[in-house]
This record gives structure tokens, sequence and C-alpha cells, in this order.
């Protein structure tokens, strides 16, 4: 996957937001971040960039200039392990409350970035 069309794409799944979503806050059209998703149009540099922060993603990877997604970033697979592996324990569905299963992957997401913030300060 080496285009920004595809990357965008990628990044908006993997924070589990639809276009309709990241259009309403950005304020612009559905048609709009489609567009940017086909290659139909390019977002500005700005907007870019707001992208970006939004999916938790660098302007690097978003660009094809870095491999990985983010350093922060969960692989989705296990994104969905540990939220399986939760329901499991509790007995309880996750998936099925859009609001719980976000703040869930939520959660996840700041426990890794803080752990992986203090890591580094420690080598």
């Amino acid at each position: 996957m080496s285009d920004l069309g595809a990357r965008l794409k990628q990044a908006r799944e993997n924070k589990r937001l639809t276009q309709q979503e990241v259009a309403d806050k950005f304020g612009v059209s559905n048609g709009t971040i489609s567009g940017y998703e086909r290659n139909y149009r390019d977002p500005d540099s700005d907007t870019l960039a707001q992208l970006a922060d939004l999916y938790d993603v660098s302007l690097d990877w978003l660009k094809g200039r870095d491999k990985k997604e983010s350093e922060y970033t969960l692989p989705e697979d296990v994104m969905v392990r540990i939220i399986k592996e939760a329901e499991a324990e509790f007995k309880v569905s996750l998936q099925d409350d859009p609001v719980v299963e976000s703040a869930v992957r939520e959660l996840v997401q700041h426990l890794a970035k803080m752990k992986m913030s203090v890591n580094k300060r420690n080598q």
C-alpha cells in the first residue's frame, strides 16, 4: 500500500471512523473525504496534517516515506485480540456497543503510548 488515498483509508478504518464522521469533524462533504481516499483529489498540507493527527499516524507514513504506521499505533489484529480477551475474561460483548468498544480502544492506545514513551526515556 503506497498511495496516499489507500493510506488515508487504512488509517481511518483503523480508527474505526466512517467517512461521514471524518467529514463532519472537518466541516466538509463525505465526497471530499471519499475523493482523498480514491486519489481523485489531494488534501492541502494543513488538512493532511490534521488527518494525520486525527488518525494518530505520522505525515511520513501517510506520504509513503515511512513504512510503519506509527510507533504508537497498535495493529488492528492486536487490538481485536485484546478486545476478545477482555470479552472472554469478563463474559461480556464489547463489540456490540460502539461507544464501549471505542473507549476500550482509546484506553489501550493511551496505555501503549505511555508505556512506549517511558521505555524510550529509559533507553
